[in-house]
């Protein structure tokens, strides 16, 4: 096929490189990258450290191999409704929200943001609006804190170091409080929201592990304080929504 005089190169050799990533191949070294898609090392890190400051590849600091970023959310909902666990996770979603008759959701991470990409509505929500798509900070819900304690340390310190804003009176925003209670989060596999995004809001999240063995998700239950009284978070809403969260992991080859 001839090439036309209106191809950009720099951005098909981008193109190129996203496209090494599926789902046998979630993870490539700078090496693997140069050699799959034929380019010199010097190009290939050009365009992988361009991908990654726009935040379409991440660098695993531990393995030091790069995997596709959450921005491509950002290219639209087409995008996010081809996320396999979105896919994977909607019936059980819906099968939990059935059996608690509350409001179930789905999110990924994005720097200090939650990310919607999935619910499942049973009733309003107290004084919040949120859809596929909407983003609030990780630090005032259940689903961010859940997926913030499982981040390795090194990027975790990073993503703290920043000012982090509350939501309401009860947010933990301090340094010191928000390490104990993700350190808490990580111990009994789940987290908790208590009125910490909205007044009168309360929630229980627990993550969503992949077949490589890291978190990629959360799901939680959210309704008012009417619906859920503390007791219910703990005795009934967690132990579901753990039990649902590893149902999905295990979907997805998760073998934790």
């Amino acid at each position: 096929m001839p090439q036309s005089p209106y191809q950009i190169e720099s951005l098909l050799r981008g193109l190129q490189v996203l496209s090494l990533f599926n789902r046998d191949t979630s993870a490539l070294s700078l090496t693997e990258i140069k050699d799959a898609a034929k380019l010199n090392k010097t190009t290939a890190f050009r365009i992988i450290s361009t991908l990654e400051s726009a935040g379409y590849l991440e660098r695993n600091p531990e393995t030091k191999k790069y995997r596709p970023g959450l921005k491509v959310l950002q290219l639209g909902f087409t995008a996010i409704s081809s996320l396999e666990f979105r896919q994977v996770a909607r019936p059980y979603l819906r099968q939990l929200s059935q059996n608690v008759d509350e409001t179930v959701s789905l999110s990924v991470l994005d720097g200090m943001e939650v990310v919607y990409v999935d619910r499942v509505r049973k009733q309003q929500i107290v004084g919040v609006v949120l859809g596929i798509g909407s983003r609030i900070p990780a630090q005032c819900g259940s689903m961010g804190k859940v997926m913030l304690a499982h981040l390795p340390p090194e990027d975790l310190a990073q993503r703290l170091s920043q000012t982090l804003t509350p939501c309401t009176p009860y947010s933990i925003v301090d340094q010191t409080a928000i390490e104990a209670e993700l350190t808490r989060v990580r111990q009994q596999g789940y987290a908790l929201n208590d009125e910490e995004l909205e007044i009168g809001l309360r929630a229980v999240a627990a993550p969503i592990w992949d077949h490589t063995n890291h978190v990629v998700a959360a799901i939680n239950v959210t309704g008012s304080v009417r619906t859920i009284p503390r007791q219910r978070m703990m005795e009934e809403l967690a132990p579901k929504v753990r039990e649902t969260a590893v149902q999905i992991s295990q979907a997805l080859g998760y073998g934790g």
